[in-house]
């Protein structure tokens, strides 16, 4: 795809994904009457919108069906928010749209530029700012579920008639790797360590609405560019200092918002790493890739959810983590590097 066509895609894809997840965080905390239950809606939510990608993206690389996907995922997340008077049917909805829609997306990002690390990036990063941007328009002018479902058809439309990229679906034969399962283990055990400090650092100042700002800016850059550096200077110099740098940072967060707005920045930069990294271990199935990490991430933000976050909040089980994380990412893209391919190179 020409340079221009690929930024017209991923704009499309972007925008959609922040539209779905600001629908969907508007649908659970204003739409629905959830009679004191939140944690358990909220927790029915990410179940099915994080947990159902992994069978969808299954299905969806067998029947080579991702812009459909995307289609119907923001097809049925219209329906659950015209829903919301039947909370759990609305939140099961917005659940199963969510999921279709990001493995379909998922899957054309990560085919925009086939092996790299800056296009997921870019995609994955809108859904922090559609959340944030979701809260703000809940907040501002309260809940209109017509909007809403009339925005994400009309994201369908434009999803659908815009040209997406070939998607690659064919297993080659010739690419072998050593140790697959626990390269892919160690990858997935950085995302489960990531999602579980991401949910859990606390910082009190985020009240301060400019501040809240400049950390969602951050989170998404982090995500965003961290693709692109990661391109550039190399997987495992961007992914690996970049979470040594956090660990620093963070210990600070709590006190001083630069140092903890600064610190998930860095921490952010491996997000785009590690989905490309398990898309490469496992060629042509981007969808099931997709689903595994954000598998991943629900396993890990499971524990936040309960009185455990207490613990894990502190400072030193913050420290070890993260810590603990970069370790499994440097020895997971090490082994990474075992692919053998005569058309590609890893950037480690």
């Amino acid at each position: 795809m020409k340079t221009s066509k690929i930024a017209s895609c991923l704009l499309v894809y972007g925008f959609a994904h922040a539209l779905v997840d600001a629908s969907c965080i508007v649908l659970l905390l204003g739409g629905i009457d959830v009679r004191g239950e939140l944690l358990t809606y909220v927790v029915i939510y990410n179940l099915l919108a994080f947990g159902l990608q992994l069978p969808f993206g299954w299905i969806v690389d067998r029947i080579h069906w991702p812009v459909v996907s995307a289609v119907l995922g923001l097809g049925i997340l219209s329906v659950g928010l015209m829903l919301f008077i039947h909370p759990i049917a609305a939140i099961i909805l917005a659940g199963i749209g969510n999921a279709l829609f990001h493995v379909g997306g998922g899957t054309v990002s990560l085919n925009l530029r086939p092996g790299k690390a800056a296009m997921p990036g870019v995609f994955v990063a809108q859904g922090g700012i559609g959340l944030f941007a979701g809260g703000l328009i809940l907040k501002l002018y309260g809940f209109h579920p017509g909007i809403l479902a009339l925005s994400l058809l009309g994201m369908g439309v434009v999803v659908f008639l815009i040209k997406s990229p070939s998607i690659i679906y064919e297993i080659g034969k010739e690419k072998s790797v050593n140790y697959l399962e626990l390269t892919i283990l160690l990858l997935l055990m950085t995302i489960c360590i990531r999602s579980v400090v991401g949910l859990s650092v606390d910082f009190t100042w985020k009240t301060n609405l400019p501040l809240l700002v400049g950390l969602t800016a951050a989170i998404a850059l982090g995500k965003g560019l961290g693709g692109f550096l990661a391109d550039y200077f190399g997987w495992i110099k961007i992914a690996v200092g970049g979470l040594a740098i956090s660990s620093i940072l963070l210990l600070f967060g709590p006190q001083v918002a630069a140092a903890g707005i600064m610190g998930l920045f860095f921490f952010n930069l491996t997000m785009p790493i590690t989905l490309v990294a398990i898309s490469n271990l496992l060629p042509g199935r981007p969808g099931f890739s997709f689903g595994l990490t954000t598998f991943a991430v629900v396993a890990g933000a499971l524990p936040t959810f309960f009185k455990t976050k207490v613990i894990l909040s502190t400072s030193p089980v913050i420290l070890i983590s993260i810590i603990l994380s970069a370790v499994t990412l440097y020895f997971g893209l090490r082994l990474l590097q075992s692919i053998t391919t005569k058309t590609e190179t890893i950037p480690t």
